[in-house]
């Protein structure tokens, strides 16, 4: 999600009046032939601009990034392999100025903007945890501070919109987003497993990052859903307000 806030802060630097945006920031056209060559080019030019955040547009830092809680699983108790009450508490995330824009469509006249990028650099999430259940073979339980480090980080971001006629001017109201991730590799590390058992939490984290890729897949559709909940209404913030005229220059 932290590249639904740069494309945000980035769709407004491409027409470069708004809120006192730098005036050297590139501005992009509707109708050019290589709009999405363009608008992937301002998006990559603002990521260290705008890694501190924009208090003026309400856009938190980029780097280091403050999630807050997630509730990412839910004990279901039906046999599956990962099988576990999970939260995770005062999150945040570093790494995100590492960012590579791979690939942008702004499909304007249908209110669809899509972003493929991937980080140069591991993501690294931080924070709190509380964790119980199965986890595949073995009993996991415990609570304390974890870091997950995810490498090879490539992420899909898709935002649907609906014209919307206001005063005269028209508006692409966020309507919906979806925000998708993969990842080559995961280190992951949880503090006081077992009640502080150091044999123990060890021997868990070594067996988590033995088989990391199963971990991932039982949580990311649940880390995805936080990540696109978390950041739709930072999105909402630009085109909610801004008339599409003046982020897609006619």
């Amino acid at each position: 999600m932290f590249w639904l806030v740069v494309l945000s802060v980035c769709v407004v630097a491409v027409v470069g009046e708004q809120k006192k945006l730098p005036a050297d920031l590139k501005v992009c056209k509707r109708k050019d032939p290589n709009v999405n060559e363009c608008v992937k080019s301002a998006i990559q030019d603002a990521i260290p601009r705008f890694k501190d955040g924009v208090p003026e547009l309400g856009i938190e830092a980029l780097d280091p990034f403050f999630l807050g809680d997630i509730a990412l699983d839910k004990k279901k108790n039906d046999g599956s392999p990962v099988d576990i009450d999970l939260s995770w508490l005062n999150v945040t995330i570093t790494g995100i100025k590492s960012t590579k824009v791979a690939s942008v469509v702004a499909d304007w006249d249908n209110n669809i903007v899509s972003i493929e990028s991937s980080l140069s650099e591991p993501i690294d999430i931080k924070g709190k945890y509380n964790i119980d259940g199965m986890m595949l073979i073995l009993p996991i339980k415990g609570s304390g501070d974890f870091d997950c480090k995810l490498e090879g980080f490539k992420a899909h971001i898709k935002i649907h919109g609906v014209t919307q006629e206001v005063d005269g001017k028209k508006y692409m109201m966020v309507d919906r987003m979806a925000f998708t991730f993969d990842t080559k590799h995961a280190l992951i590390d949880h503090k006081n497993l077992f009640n502080g058992d150091r044999v123990l939490g060890d021997a868990m984290n070594a067996f988590l990052n033995e088989n990391w890729r199963d971990i991932v897949d039982e949580l990311k559709p649940a880390i995805e859903a936080a990540l696109s909940s978390h950041f739709q209404p930072v999105v909402e913030k630009v085109f909610n307000f801004i008339p599409i005229d003046e982020i897609a220059l006619p």
